[in-house]
């Protein structure tokens, strides 16, 4: 996740962020407190999404991006206004004037969909390191296995008037309960651009830079309301669009088994890999580097091993400073 291109809207709706603004994770705390100092030049954009998520604390679901986009709206309104601007001393001042008034407005608008926080659901996040990978179960008794550098969020209880909801950034092997006693037996798994609806199944998602990934392994799965998955199908979705894959499945789940995999996989997508699961920084000297295609494997706790093949493999010299890796 790239949060540098996120605006303050995007941060609000994001699960691990809400957790560090209501003090609901430590490990969230600690990332976002880290990122803050990484990034001084973002300070307003995290002052605002904080500022959106305590607006929307009331809320008994959680706010999604257009809600956050709207209330930044009325946000942008009010700083516009005559009274405001009477304060334009003081940006921070100003800020807080405003959220008072759409904090305000939002309740006097809204009073029955609003509740105290007292009465907000407690939800469960969930957040691995690069190069940690986390098994976990729900309180349907479903288990899922979280790739390294990803997030899972959930509510601590479900009702059984409401389905099994999740939501994913990131990679995770889900294997779903089917229909357990006296919850939904709807079951689904959220994320920015799809929505998949499980029918008790065993399956692989992967949801990182706007793509998302489906491997259906068991069961039966229906992907935003209208494809239908059988075991054995693999299917890729970006910018609104989906298509079918086609290629070895096993490669897919390999990180399960703490193992990379790659056959006939070009440079540039085994360094986008490395990015995601390790933190580091894959650089290329010359462009034509990123189309040679690498077939190999090597334990996913020993990545230094997995670089050393690809150098010895194509001639390639490599240099290592801390996680910025250079090909030449």
């Amino acid at each position: 996740m790239n949060y540098r291109e996120y605006d303050a809207a995007d941060l609000a709706a994001d699960a691990s962020f809400q957790a560090w603004v209501l003090n609901d994770n430590a490990y969230a705390a600690t990332f976002w407190e880290g990122w803050q100092a990484a990034h001084p030049d973002r300070e307003q954009v995290l002052h605002e999404a904080r500022a959106l998520v305590l607006v929307l604390r009331f809320r008994t679901n959680e706010a999604t991006v257009e809600e956050m986009e709207t209330v930044k709206h009325r946000i942008d309104q009010l700083l516009n206004d005559t009274v405001v601007k009477k304060n334009n001393g003081n940006p921070l001042r100003r800020l807080h004037y405003v959220l008072g008034a759409v904090a305000a407005s939002l309740l006097l608008l809204a009073a029955g969909q609003y509740y105290w926080k007292a009465d907000v659901p407690e939800t469960t996040f969930v957040q691995t390191g690069f190069g940690e990978t986390k098994m976990l179960q729900l309180p349907d008794g479903s288990v899922v296995q979280l790739n390294a550098n990803s997030s899972i969020s959930y509510p601590r209880k479900w009702k059984k008037e409401l389905a099994r909801t999740v939501t994913l950034n990131g990679e995770a092997y889900f294997n779903v309960s089917k229909s357990p006693a006296g919850l939904n037996p709807k079951f689904r798994v959220l994320m920015p651009q799809v929505t998949i609806e499980v029918k008790g199944t065993a399956f692989n998602v992967y949801s990182r830079h706007d793509k998302v990934n489906v491997l259906l392994e068991e069961g039966k799965i229906v992907v935003n309301d209208s494809l239908n998955m059988k075991p054995g199908d693999m299917m890729s979705f970006s910018t609104g669009q989906h298509q079918w894959l086609k290629g070895d499945a096993t490669q897919l789940t390999a990180w399960k088994q703490h193992r990379l995999v790659y056959r006939d996989e070009p440079l540039i997508n085994v360094a986008q890999q490395l990015e995601d699961i390790y933190g580091y920084h894959v650089e290329f000297k010359d462009k034509k580097m990123e189309g040679l295609l690498f077939t190999g494997a090597g334990p996913a706790d020993d990545p230094a091993l997995l670089l050393k093949a690809i150098a010895t493999v194509h001639q390639l010299k490599m240099k290592q400073s801390n996680s910025v890796i250079i090909f030449e």
